[in-house]
């Protein structure tokens, strides 16, 4: 592989409509980005970003709830609703492959999961059919599984990667969502790395909020990584870190262990390698964040990409 910026933490989707929905849910009142692949790929020439790794998710079992809200009898309904949504995931999973294969070579995607919602058949046979088609990882939100990542019911995941010689990308942070535990805390983590020394571990947004339990970790465990998503345009604002803080923290997890992502369409991959350049960091820990780490993470998963 060449040398060029990865975004290795985006969450494109398939239709504006969507697109616009899923940022909306999550508190971006009028979104200034659809967050089609359409749109992407122009931005990506104009960032000058080379490869973009995809994340399909969705918040499923608040999905469930959702449409379980004004059911008489939710309990009668809420395995047809269940495998209704479990459908649209897999659809999501798949559109992502689908995707990949028309444009090799510059995007990437994983394989979306939520193993409490499904279950384990669903769980493995989704796994095997996206990494056969194309997949190159595992993608899990603690936050929205309402589960630790060890918790047990959880460890198919790291099962299936270990097996497909894959990675899995992790929502992490030291907050939670509506009133729940922060279940994507980073110090939840330290089972996983130790019981699954040989999957990749990338947790995202630099453990927001919990950068000195990931600094930590990462100084434990070499299969650990965490990325940039969500965090880059707070810089230099108001309540956010200097440039120089922010060099500092990523020093502390390690140049060697930072991955560079966005989570667009939230945010501008245009904004976020703008304000990366301006961080007081060697060429060379830049060529790791942007470029290298990603790569050697590629490089180790055996499933096709």
């Amino acid at each position: 592989m060449s040398a060029g910026p990865i975004d290795f933490h985006t969450h494109v989707q398939p239709e504006s409509a969507t697109g616009l929905a899923f940022q909306q849910r999550f508190g971006f009142a009028d979104p200034p980005r659809d967050g089609t692949p359409e749109e992407l790929l122009p931005l990506m020439e104009e960032a000058g970003v080379r490869r973009v790794l995809m994340v399909p998710w969705m918040p499923a079992q608040d999905c469930v709830d959702e449409r379980l809200a004004d059911s008489p009898d939710p309990a009668a309904r809420r395995e047809e609703v269940r495998r209704s949504v479990v459908e649209e995931w897999f659809a999501l999973n798949q559109w992502a492959v689908d995707t990949v294969a028309k444009h090799p070579g510059r995007l990437s995607c994983l394989v979306g999961l939520d193993p409490l919602l499904m279950t384990e058949e669903e769980v493995t046979s989704e796994v095997a059919d996206k990494l056969a088609k194309g997949a190159c990882g595992l993608k899990i939100a603690p936050m929205f599984l309402r589960a630790s990542p060890d918790d047990p019911r959880v460890a198919i995941v790291f099962e299936q990667a270990k097996q497909h010689g894959v990675f899995v990308l992790s929502q992490a942070g030291a907050g939670g969502y509506r009133g729940q535990p922060a279940w994507g805390h980073p110090r939840y983590f330290e089972e996983v790395l130790r019981r699954w020394p040989e999957v990749d571990v990338q947790l995202a947004h630099l453990g927001l909020g919990a950068e000195d339990e990931v600094a930590r970790l990462t100084a434990r465990y070499p299969n650990l990584y965490a990325d940039t998503s969500a965090r880059l345009h707070e810089i230099g604002q108001p309540g956010g870190w200097t440039p120089q803080e922010a060099a500092s923290q990523i020093r502390r997890i390690g140049t060697d262990r930072v991955l560079f992502g966005t989570n667009y369409p939230m945010h501008d991959p245009r904004h976020f390698l703008e304000v990366f350049q301006s961080l007081p960091l060697t060429d060379d820990e830049r060529e790791q964040i942007l470029w290298q780490n990603a790569e050697g993470i590629l490089a180790r998963s055996t499933s096709p990409a």
